[in-house]
């Protein structure tokens, strides 16, 4: 749909308009969709054609007595003018047109289309013309294609509709601001600054209005009431007078919050039940429209018993519109209340800021600070990652919502995130509208509730560490700059605690290394032997058993000897990394000692295990076979499940060792279990 200013049709006449660079363009676009040249005529003179038909060009430049152009063409839609009727013709040339006339405000103009040819025999008689008078070649450039004379009687009837409805919608257009005008000159911001030292006599107005629209009707005018929590009537007019001044709403009533989140009114059409009183379930129609106070619904315009057509839904609902924007300056009396809430904030954030001090361990850091950071915002979803610098990709490292769509651990690529934009960009981002910001623009997902939401830099010394987001506010309106100004001092404080955390991580990794393989990488049996030991007591908690797993490799040590001790350790390195990527999140992959290697399968009973056992055989013979053409290698697995097989740790390591001997001296390359 074009959008052309309604002060083009007052101000000039339907020549003017259709001229002017809206339409010229959109005309333009149109003759490109269609593939016919079109021109706009009035009294006898061109204002517009989008491009010359080099046909027509080269006929004309011609001066054909028998061909006549372009004066015949002109003569047929000149007659045009005369008949409400589309014209489909040929003119002495072959080439095919059309052309109807239009009509505003007492004047008309035509529009015309030409095109190529119908068929080829038009073009044959063409080009014999053009023989015949010893004119220069048809380009061999030009796309030759044949349009039927129906198909182009088609083309005028869709280009007519076309042109009519979208001066049919100027038209309602100009009638639709022309009463809204009306109404505002009764409205004025004078008028409205006078009647605003006085409530009651403020509503009466508004109502008077409201009369003046759409004449005599019920209609009542209903005020917020903080401490009841309910939407009162101020004044009301018409026949339902009396029992409209009864009438009470609570704050909770699915539509008041339907207008609250649609911010846009609602009526008898699309609520089944807005009234539940006796009285008013006889009532035809009602409309209900939000006036709002910042974020809240301040007051609510309603009519009864009238049904409204769109253009007095429009009408209204700009009205609304105006008196809300008026409304806004009442709203400087809450400012007191606003300021109070700021300073209650800041001795929320002191007292947090105090309490994350003394905490070093990162998990528990980061979620204390998502937690504050929703409470401190009033919101429900929030996040907060940490940049991996070798992949440059994002981690989640903590991270609070009602689903599981985020999880903590989660890795996200820089580029593809929001987050990362942010990164990118060095500064935090306050989006009102996911759909509508050009920072971001993008579809809004189904698992957030609102379109707005916060990212903020977390900057340690300078250097950018992460983001911390924030979405969802629990009344579901958009965040502010207050928002984002305090969600940044806060998690500049805090700042300071996360530093701290993650160097206490660092030295927790140094602790790491005295439980890992210096060799593989995997964890080695001082870890091994921990975990065992936490296996039996969560089987003493919860009963769900679990299975413990031995490899060996068989003929290692002659192929150590035969290759040598460093293509030994490279095989060895080969299999803890076939390990850990073959077996499960939840299993525990462990180096025994020389070409041994365990693991633990949590809360797996023995099929399980036999199962899980059997893939990883599997993953591990192929590798072999790839890898060492040269002296194949096999594996014995030896399985025991807790408590079926043992009682403690030692015996389950000895049941386990068992297995894998008999798997050994039965020839080896299988798996045995108990």
């Amino acid at each position: 749909m074009l959008n052309i200013s309604i002060t083009i049709m007052i101000t000039k006449t339907l020549s003017q308009f259709l001229s002017s660079k809206e339409w010229t363009d959109y005309l333009t676009v149109l003759s490109k969709t269609i593939n016919f040249n079109l021109y706009v005529c009035g009294d006898n003179e061109e204002l517009f054609f989008t491009k010359e038909n080099p046909f027509c060009k080269l006929i004309e430049s011609a001066k054909i007595d028998s061909v006549r152009c372009p004066d015949s063409c002109k003569k047929i839609m000149a007659e045009s003018l005369q008949t409400e009727e589309i014209s489909v013709f040929k003119c002495d040339a072959g080439i095919i047109n059309f052309a109807f006339s239009i009509e505003r405000f007492g004047e008309k103009v035509y529009i015309g289309g030409r095109e190529g040819f119908a068929s080829y025999e038009d073009l044959h008689k063409y080009l014999k013309l053009v023989k015949a008078n010893n004119l220069s070649p048809v380009p061999s450039a030009i796309a030759l294609h044949f349009t039927g004379e129906d198909h182009a009687k088609t083309i005028a009837q869709y280009v007519f509709l076309t042109i009519n409805r979208l001066l049919l919608n100027y038209d309602e257009r100009y009638r639709l601001e022309e009463k809204f005008f009306r109404v505002m000159s009764l409205f004025d911001s004078d008028t409205f600054k006078t009647l605003s030292r006085n409530p009651e006599l403020l509503h009466r107005y508004i109502l008077d209005t409201v009369e003046f629209i759409f004449g005599n009707t019920s209609a009542t005018l209903m005020v917020f009431n903080s401490d009841s929590l309910t939407y009162n009537n101020s004044y009301s007019i018409g026949k339902l007078k009396d029992a409209l001044a009864e009438l009470r709403l609570n704050a909770g009533n699915p539509f008041i919050q339907e207008m609250y989140h649609t911010k846009s009114y609602i009526s008898s059409v699309n609520a089944e039940k807005l009234i539940p009183e006796t009285s008013f379930k006889e009532v035809a129609n009602f409309y209900f429209f939000p006036i709002f106070f910042g974020d809240t619904i301040g007051k609510i315009i309603g009519i009864f018993d009238r049904l409204l057509s769109k253009e007095d839904l429009k009408i209204m609902s700009a009205f609304r519109d105006y008196l809300q924007l008026h409304s806004e300056n009442q709203n400087l009396r809450f400012s007191a209340k606003k300021f109070k809430e700021a300073d209650e904030r800041l001795a929320y954030f002191a007292d947090f800021s105090n309490s994350i001090i003394s905490v070093l361990n990162k998990e528990k850091l980061f979620n204390v600070l998502i937690e504050k950071s929703l409470q401190l915002l009033n919101a429900e979803k929030a996040s907060l990652m940490l940049l991996d610098k070798e992949t440059s990709e994002l981690v989640v490292e903590a991270q609070k919502s009602p689903d599981e769509a985020v999880q903590e651990r989660m890795r996200l690529k820089k580029e593809e995130s929001i987050a990362g934009i942010v990164l990118d960009r060095g500064e935090p981002l306050l989006v009102n509208d996911i759909e509508k910001d050009p920072r971001v623009k993008r579809e809004n997902r189904p698992r957030y509730k609102t379109k707005s939401f916060i990212t903020i830099l977390i900057r340690i010394d300078d250097r950018v560490t992460g983001v911390l987001n924030v979405s969802d506010k629990i009344k579901g309106d958009a965040f502010t700059e207050e928002d984002l100004k305090l969600l940044q001092s806060f998690v500049n404080n805090a700042a300071i605690a996360i530093e701290r955390s993650l160097l206490y991580r660092q030295s927790e990794e140094l602790k790491q290394l005295s439980i890992t393989d210096p060799l593989t990488g995997i964890y080695n049996r001082r870890y091994l032997n921990t975990r065992l030991t936490e296996e039996i007591t969560r089987y003493n908690r919860y009963k769900h058993p679990f299975s413990f797993m031995m490899l060996d490799l068989d003929k290692f040590k002659e192929y150590n000897d035969t290759f040598g001790h460093i293509t030994g350790d490279r095989l060895i390195k080969a299999l803890a990394i076939i390990m850990e990527k073959s077996l499960r999140n939840v299993d525990i992959a462990a180096r025994f000692g020389g070409d041994e290697f365990v693991a633990i399968f949590p809360q797996t009973a023995k099929p399980d295990a036999i199962h899980i056992t059997n893939r990883l055989k599997e993953k591990i013979d192929k590798a072999l076979q790839q890898e060492l053409l040269e002296m194949p290698l096999t594996v014995s697995m030896g399985l025991a499940t807790y408590p079926d097989d043992a009682s403690s740790v030692g015996e389950l390591l000895e049941k386990t060792d068992q297995a894998l001997y008999l798997a050994k001296r039965g020839g080896g390359n299988k798996v045995v279990y108990l």
